[in-house]
């Protein structure tokens, strides 16, 4: 009966906390080495240092540059 529980916490609740981690998540984040990155760069995820920004664009003006294809 205890591993139901289990089963059904882990069920409601974990989905939203994913959501709520993307929500916090900057629309672009400009890495340590000033390359902008967006939500779909293959980078993005993996980017943790970095200072956030809304649009490329306003990356592009504080110095950033576009990543490498």
């Amino acid at each position: 009966m205890r591993w139901i529980f289990v089963c059904l916490t882990l069920c409601l609740f974990t989905p939203a906390s994913f959501a709520n981690e993307d929500a916090n998540e900057p629309n672009v984040k400009k890495s340590k080495n000033d390359i902008c990155h967006d939500k779909s760069s293959r980078s993005y995820k993996r980017t943790k240092n970095y200072t956030p920004y809304e649009t490329i664009k306003e990356c592009l003006a504080s110095g950033g540059r576009l990543p490498k294809k």
